[in-house]
C-alpha cells in the first residue's frame, strides 16, 4: 500500500508538477551540514526544478539544471572550534546560541561579500520562486528572501525545540519541552524545570538586549544595500525575520521525543539518505562478512577528526580495541602504527554502507544527528561520545530511548568505553531497540524526500503558504498569560479595599482598639477575595459510530470503506446499514437508537420559533452521551462485547462529546483510536495533549474568530473554566459510572482487572481529526492528531445521470445547488418560507436544484426538485456556480473539494463556526436563519454570483486542500495501521499529558518564591524588632 502510493506520488511530481527555480544556501561550512543541504538539492533535481546551490562544501551533479557556487575560499570555521585535543583541553570557545549567532554573523558577511556570490545578488535579472536556507541560532538568513522577494523556507539542522519553534509559532512550555542543547529528557523533576525555564529566561534577555542588535545591523549593512540596488524598499529586519513560510525539519518521533507542532514546522529527519545503499569495496566487503563476531563502527564523525586525539587516548583506545573479540573499524585520517589483529583504519568509510551490513553490531559515535539518524534508519545501536553542541542532547536521547549508551569525552574514557562496549554488545535489549526504533523509522506514509519536495511546491503553489502561519504567533505574551486581565483584577480589588477602608472609617469611631480594627480588615480582605475569585497485513478492526444521524454515519462509512478496501476485516457498530457490505465487513445493527431521538431537535420549524435551545452544549452532552450508552446497552451488543472470543487489533470510535467509549480498548485490549467529527477544536487536543491556550484557540460551540478582542479573550478563558467545572462535578462522573456499569464488568468477566476510569479517558493511541488546513482553524498540534478532513469523500466522483447532466450543461448562467443536509428537512420550513423561496428562485437566470424530500406545487421552471441528488457529482460539475447549505463541515468539505463557493444558512452546532470560518476564508457568506430567510438569501446570492472573488477564493481553497502529500483515505489507513504495527504508538504520546496543570503554570515555582519572600520578610522584621528592642533597652539604661 505504502509502496503504491509513493509510486503514484513520484509519478504525480514528475508529470504534474512546474519546474520551479530555487536558491539553496547551507551557510555553515561543514561537512554534516553539506550533507543535509546535498539533500535538499539532490530531492529538487530529481523533480525537475532548477536549484542553485551556495555552499561553502562543494557539490557536484551533472544535472544542467544545478548551479553550483563554491565559497569555500572565502568562508571557514575556525580550527580551534573542532578541534578534539583543543576541547578536551578547554581551549575551544563553548558554542552556545549567543556565540553562535556572533559567529553566524561573521559566516554571513563573508558569504554574501564574496565576488560570487555578490555578482548573483546584484543581478537584477536573478529570480527565484523561494530561497530555502539553513537556521542555525540566527534570523540573519532571512535576509535573502528579501533579495529575491520570494518565500522563505528554513531547514532546521536539530530536533525541533523552542528557539526555531518561536520563529513561526509560540514559545513551547519549558515544564516539558526542553532546549536544543539541554540535557535533561521529560518527564522533568522540579530543579530540571526551574533550570529550563531559566534557560529561557536568559536567553531571551541576550536575544533582546544583546544578539537582536547585532543581527538587524549584519541585515543593514550587507542585505539593505543590495536590495536598494535591485530597485526596491528594503523591508525592516523585523519584518523580514518574521515573514518564514515553512521550516523543514531534520527530526523524527523515532529519535527525539513527541512534541506539538505548528502546522507550517514539518519533520522530514532522513531526507539526506538515498534510497539506495552503494555497495561496498571488495575489501570492506570481505572484512565485514568475516567479521564472525560483528564488527564495530568507529567514526567520530566528519567535522572532528580521530587524529587529533592526544597521543596517550589514542594508545589507550588502540590497546582496549585490541582485547575485544570483535572486529573494530575506525575512520581515521592517518595510518597508526602497532594495530592489534582486529582493529582496521580506513581514512575514507562509506558509512551507510558499513551500518547497512547484517554484522555491523555497534557503532561508536560523536553522536551527531545525521549519524544518529543513519543508526535508526538501519537499526544498530550506539555508544555515544559526545564533544559539542547537540550531541550531548542526541545521545542522552537516544539513551533514554534504549539503543544507546553514553560515554564522557576524557583522557581516562577508554576504560568507560569498553564496559559500555561490552554492555551493549551483550545485552540484546539495544539491538531490539534499534530494530524497533529502525521500524518506526521507516513506517512513514511518505519518503522523507518526497516530503520535503511536496512541501517547497506547496509554498510556491499557494503564494508563500499564509494558511500554515500560526495564529498564535500574533498575540503579544501580556495577552497569552492574561496579564491584562490579572491588572485589571488587582486594580478593581486596590478600588473596592479604598472605597471599604473608606465606608469603614466612616461608620466606625476613631476610638475602636486597634485589634478590632484588623480584624475587620482582614474580614474584609477575605470577602474582597471570595468576591474576586467567584468571578499492511489484514487486521481486526472494531469500529464504533453509533449516533442515528445520517452525516454521522457518513463519517464512519468513510473510515470503513478505506480499511475494507485495505484488505482488512471490519467489525462495524452503525445504526445505519452499509451498502452492498463486502465479505470483509460485519455489521452490528443499534438503529434502534433512533427511537430515543428527540424529533424536536432537527425540525426546522421548531427551532426557528427558537423553541430548540441546540446551542447549549449543556443540553447536547447529555443527549449525545444517552445515545451512545444506548447503543451499548442492547443485549445484542452486550453479548458481542463480552465474548471472550472476540479479539481485535484496534478500536476507532466517533468522539461526540463523551469519552466513555475509550474503554472498549482496555475491553479488547488493544490500541484505541478517537475520530472527531469536527474541525481541530480544545476539546479534541485535550485528550491527548495539554489544554490549548484559549487566548487564541477556540472550544468546539464557540463562536468566537481570532484574532480576539480582551473580552473574546476572558470569554474563552471563563468559558474553559466552566467547562472544566462542569465536567469535574457532573459529566466526567456520570461517563465514570457509564464505564463501570456497561464495560468495566466485561473486562473483569474476561479476566482481568479493569482499569480506573481516569487511566482510560486519556489513553488513546491517536486522533483522527476531521479537519484540514483549508476548511478550519490554524493549530499548534501534537503528533497524534492527525488532520485527514475529506476522507469520506470517494474521489472517483460518480458520473450524473442523463437526465442531471443535461441540467446542469443547459443554462449558460449556472446552477445554484442548494440542500439543508441529510438530518434537517426542507419540508419542514414554514409554508411562508417555502412559497417565498420558491418565488425567489424563480426570479433568478441561474437553475436551482433543490433537495426537498417531498413534491412541490407552482415550481418556477428553472427550479428542479429533487429528492435525493448526487452532491459530489453535481458540486464538481464546472457549472454549479453557488452552494446553499445549513453549513455541516461535510458539505463544507465538499463544496471546498470542488472549488465552489458558499452559501450558508446555519442552524445548530458547528455550523454557525464553519460558515463563518468559510466567510472569513472568502469563498462564503452567511445568512441567519429567520423569518426574513428569504430576502437575506437573495441579497446573498445576487453578490455571490456578480463578484468573481468568491470563485476565485474558492478556487484556491480547493488547491490548498488537494495539494497534500497524501490522500485523506490513505492516511486514515496507514495512521491506524501504523498504531497497530507500533503497539500503541506510544512514541506519538505527548510528554505534556504526564505535566500536571500547576507544574505547567509553574505555580510550585511561584509558590516557593512566595514562601520565600514571606520568610524573608518575617525574618528581617524579626531582627527589625530584636535591634529596635536591643536600642530601646540601651536607651533606658542611659536614663537611669
Amino acid at each position: 500500500m505504502r509502496l503504491l502510493v509513493t509510486c503514484l506520488l513520484l509519478l504525480g511530481i514528475a508529470l504534474s508538477c512546474e519546474a520551479y527555480k530555487f536558491l539553496v544556501v547551507i551557510p555553515m561550512p561543514a561537512r554534516s551540514h553539506g550533507n543535509l543541504g546535498q539533500g535538499v538539492v539532490r530531492h529538487l533535481l530529481k523533480a525537475g526544478h532548477e536549484v542553485t546551490y551556495i555552499s561553502a562544501i562543494p557539490y557536484k551533479n551533472p544535472s544542467p539544471k544545478y548551479r553550483n557556487i563554491d565559497v569555500s575560499a572565502s568562508v571557514q570555521l575556525p580550527e580551534e572550534l573542532i578541534n578534539i585535543k583543543s576541547i578536551m583541553n578547554k581551549e575551544a570557545p563553548e558554542m552556545d546560541p549567543t556565540m553562535l549567532v556572533f559567529m553566524m554573523s561573521m559566516i554571513i558577511k563573508m558569504y554574501v561579500e564574496s565576488k560570487e556570490v555578490q555578482a548573483l545578488f546584484t543581478n537584477p535579472k536573478e529570480q527565484f520562486d523561494a530561497v530555502i536556507t539553513e537556521w542555525m541560532f540566527s534570523d540573519i538568513p532571512s535576509g535573502l528572501a528579501a533579495v529575491f522577494d520570494c518565500p522563505m523556507i528554513y531547514l532546521s539542522t536539530v530536533e525541533p525545540h523552542w528557539r526555531i519553534l518561536k520563529i513561526v509559532d509560540l514559545a513551547t512550555n519549558p515544564a516539558y519541552d526542553v532546549d536544543a542543547t539541554s540535557t535533561y529528557s521529560p518527564p522533568l523533576n522540579f530543579y530540571q524545570r526551574v533550570n529550563e525555564l531559566w534557560i529561557r529566561i536568559k536567553s531571551t534577555f541576550l536575544e533582546t538586549f544583546v544578539t537582536d542588535a547585532v543581527e538587524k545591523q549584519t541585515y543593514d549593512d550587507l542585505f539593505v544595500p543590495i536590495i536598494q540596488k535591485r530597485g526596491r524598499k528594503a523591508p525592516s529586519f523585523e519584518e523580514v525575520r518574521n515573514n518564514v513560510s515553512l521550516v523543514l525539519g531534520n527530526s523524527h518521533l523515532s529519535m527525539g521525543f513527541p512534541s506539538s507542532q505548528p502546522q507550517i514546522y514539518k519533520s522530514i529527519g532522513g531526507y539526506h539518505i538515498e534510497d539506495t545503499v552503494d555497495p561496498l569495496p571488495k575489501d570492506l566487503q570481505s572484512l565485514l562478512d568475516n567479521a564472525k563476531h560483528g564488527l564495530i563502527y568507529f567514526s567520530m564523525g566528519s567535522n572532528l577528526k580521530s587524529k587529533d586525539l592526544p597521543r596517550e587516548v589514542k594508545q589507550n583506545l588502540l590497546k582496549m580495541l585490541g582485547t575485544l573479540k570483535q572486529t573494530v573499524l575506525w575512520k581515521f585520517e592517518e595510518p597508526l602504527p602497532n594495530l592489534p589483529p582486529n582493529v582496521h583504519i580506513v581514512q575514507w568509510a562509506p558509512q551507510r554502507s558499513i551500518l547497512a551490513h547484517k554484522n555491523c553490531v555497534l557503532f561508536v559515535s560523536h553522536g551527531g544527528l545525521l549519524s544518529t539518524t543513519e543508526a535508526i534508519h538501519f537499526g544498530v545501536p550506539v555508544v555515544g561520545i559526545p564533544v559539542f553542541a547537540d550531541q550531548f542532547t542526541n545521545v542522552l536521547r537516544s539513551e533514554a530511548k534504549g539503543f544507546a549508551k553514553k560515554v564522557d569525552l576524557s583522557y581516562t574514557m577508554d576504560g568507560p568505553l569498553k564496559a559500555a562496549i561490552e554492555e551493549v554488545i551483550s545485552n540484546p535489549r539495544y539491538a531490539e531497540k534499534a530494530k524497533e526504533l529502525s521500524f518506526i523509522y521507516h513506517d512513514r506514509p511518505v519518503k522523507p524526500g518526497d516530503e520535503l519536495v511536496h512541501w517547497v511546491q506547496h509554498v510556491v503553489r499557494t503564494r508563500g503558504a499564509p494558511h500554515l502561519r500560526a495564529l498564535a504567533y500574533h498575540v503579544p505574551l501580556y495577552q497569552r498569560l492574561y496579564l491584562d486581565l490579572v491588572a485589571l483584577l488587582i486594580l478593581a480589588y486596590i478600588i473596592m479595599k479604598i472605597l471599604v477602608k473608606r465606608a469603614y472609617s466612616a461608620v466606625f469611631s476613631k476610638n475602636k482598639s486597634d485589634k478590632k480594627k484588623t480584624k475587620m480588615a482582614s474580614a474584609i480582605n477575605l470577602l474582597l477575595c471570595f468576591f474576586i475569585l467567584s468571578t499492511c497485513d489484514a487486521l481486526k478492526i472494531l469500529v464504533i459510530y453509533p449516533l442515528p444521524s445520517k452525516s454521522h454515519s457518513i463519517l464512519g462509512e468513510g473510515v470503513v470503506r478505506p480499511l475494507l478496501k485495505a484488505g482488512h476485516e471490519v467489525t462495524y457498530i452503525t445504526a445505519f446499514k452499509y451498502k452492498d457490505p463486502p465479505a470483509n465487513l460485519r455489521e452490528i445493527d443499534v438503529s434502534e437508537t433512533f427511537n430515543f431521538l428527540p424529533s424536536a431537535q432537527i425540525n426546522l420549524k421548531k427551532i426557528l420559533a427558537s423553541e430548540v435551545p441546540l446551542t447549549m452544549p449543556g443540553l447536547m452532552i447529555p443527549l449525545m452521551r444517552s445515545l451512545q450508552a444506548k447503543s451499548l446497552e442492547y443485549d445484542h451488543v452486550q453479548k458481542f462485547l463480552g465474548d471472550p472470543n472476540e479479539h481485535f487489533d484496534v478500536v476507532v470510535a466517533e468522539w461526540m462529546t463523551v469519552y466513555f467509549l475509550n474503554g472498549l480498548g482496555p475491553l479488547f485490549n488493544a490500541p484505541f483510536v478517537w475520530a472527531t467529527s469536527m474541525d481541530v477544536h480544545s476539546h479534541a487536543i485535550s485528550m491527548i495533549d495539554a489544554a490549548p491556550n484559549p487566548a487564541y484557540t477556540t472550544d468546539l460551540s464557540t463562536t468566537r474568530f481570532f484574532p480576539f478582542s480582551f473580552l473574546d479573550r476572558v470569554g474563552e478563558l471563563m468559558h474553559r473554566i466552566t467547562d472544566f467545572a462542569e465536567d469535574y462535578m457532573y459529566h466526567e462522573p456520570a461517563e465514570e459510572e457509564l464505564y463501570n456499569r456497561l464495560i468495566a464488568p466485561l473486562i473483569a468477566k474476561k479476566g482481568r482487572k479493569p482499569p480506573p476510569f481516569s487511566d482510560v479517558r486519556f489513553n488513546a493511541s491517536l486522533v483522527l481529526g476531521n479537519s484540514h488546513i483549508s476548511l478550519g482553524s490554524i493549530y499548534t498540534l501534537p503528533q497524534n492528531y492527525i488532520p485527514i478532513g475529506g476522507y469520506h469523500i470517494d474521489e472517483n466522483i460518480e458520473p450524473l445521470s442523463k437526465e442531471l447532466k443535461t441540467l446542469m450543461e443547459s443554462n449558460k448562467n449556472g446552477v445554484i445547488y442548494f440542500s439543508m443536509g441529510s438530518n434537517l428537512k426542507s419540508k419542514d420550513w414554514p409554508e411562508d418560507i417555502k412559497t417565498g423561496l420558491l418565488k425567489m428562485f424563480g426570479n433568478l437566470k441561474q437553475t436551482v436544484i433543490w433537495k426537498f424530500e417531498e413534491d412541490l406545487p407552482n415550481v418556477p421552471k428553472n427550479v428542479h426538485i429533487l429528492k435525493w441528488v448526487p452532491q459530489t457529482s453535481i458540486l464538481s460539475h464546472p457549472n454549479c456556480v453557488a452552494f446553499i447549505t445549513h453549513g455541516g463541515l461535510l458539505s463544507t468539505t465538499e463544496t471546498v473539494f470542488s472549488g465552489v463557493p458558499i452559501i450558508g444558512v446555519p442552524v445548530f452546532g458547528d455550523q454557525l463556526v464553519n460558515i463563518q470560518m468559510a466567510a472569513n476564508r472568502g469563498l462564503g457568506l452567511g445568512v441567519k436563519l429567520s423569518y426574513k430567510v428569504v430576502e437575506d438569501l437573495k441579497v446573498a446570492i445576487e453578490e455571490m454570483v456578480s463578484n468573481p472573488r468568491y470563485k476565485e477564493k474558492a478556487k484556491q481553497q480547493s488547491l490548498i486542500y488537494h495539494d497534500r502529500p497524501m490522500k485523506p483515505a490513505d492516511e486514515l489507513v496507514y495512521w491506524v495501521e501504523h498504531v497497530v504495527r507500533t503497539r500503541g504508538a506510544p512514541h506519538l504520546r505527548s510528554p505534556a499529558l504526564l505535566v500536571p496543570l500547576y507544574q505547567r503554570l509553574y505555580l510550585d515555582l511561584a509558590a516557593l518564591v512566595v514562601l520565600s519572600l514571606i520568610a524573608l520578610l518575617c525574618l528581617l522584621r524579626y531582627l527589625s524588632n530584636a535591634v529596635s528592642s536591643k536600642c530601646k533597652v540601651n536607651s533606658d539604661k542611659k536614663r537611669n
